[in-house]
């Protein structure tokens, strides 16, 4: 089908770039940094923290779980987020179908909206990793910023990307 066209596409695409992915977070540090800072503030160091889209896992492992579950759909991502933070667990799921299970407190999406086919599957499927009083993370930039973000790929400033789903933030909140 033309979507698991399009996500074996994505899959590809993240597994040629996850030896690149920590050099880009670097030249985008403030933003990196910014998104940290934020979940650090909302997420207790040692919780039980499971971050969706965790790529190479620097976010996971600077949030300081006391149980930490990254995943991605990018085996290359997930095998050098392994070699990085052998303290913490990483595995290769596809958010859209999740296979782990928790509960876990906190669960993080940070930038991960914007490359789902289907969100609601996403969101349907942490009711296996969830209890009544986790928390979900979502950090995701607007719509707005779409030209300017396309503006510093093309300049070789930001992470080169795929098409993204753009959601609005009432979209987000419901």
């Amino acid at each position: 089908t033309p979507i698991e066209n399009a996500k074996a596409d994505l899959i590809r695409d993240m597994d040629q770039g996850a030896d690149q992915r920590d050099l880009w977070k670097r030249k985008n540090r403030y933003y990196h940094q910014q998104i940290e800072s934020l979940c650090a503030s909302l997420i207790p160091s040692g919780s039980q923290i499971l971050e969706i889209g965790c790529s190479t896992g620097g976010l996971l492992a600077a949030l300081k779980p006391a149980r930490g579950l990254g995943i991605d759909f990018s085996p290359r991502c997930v095998a050098i987020a392994k070699e990085r933070f052998p303290h913490l667990d990483f595995a290769v799921q596809d958010a859209e179908s999740l296979e782990c299970r928790g509960p876990f407190n906190y669960v993080s999406l940070s930038d991960l909206l914007g490359y789902l086919d289907d969100v609601w599957a996403v969101f349907r499927s942490l009711r296996r990793v969830t209890h009544p009083g986790s928390r979900l993370i979502i950090t995701y930039y607007n719509a707005l910023w779409e030209p300017l973000l396309r503006a510093g790929q093309w300049l070789g400033l930001k992470t080169p990307q795929t098409r993204q789903n753009w959601l609005s933030l009432d979209d987000i909140e419901n």
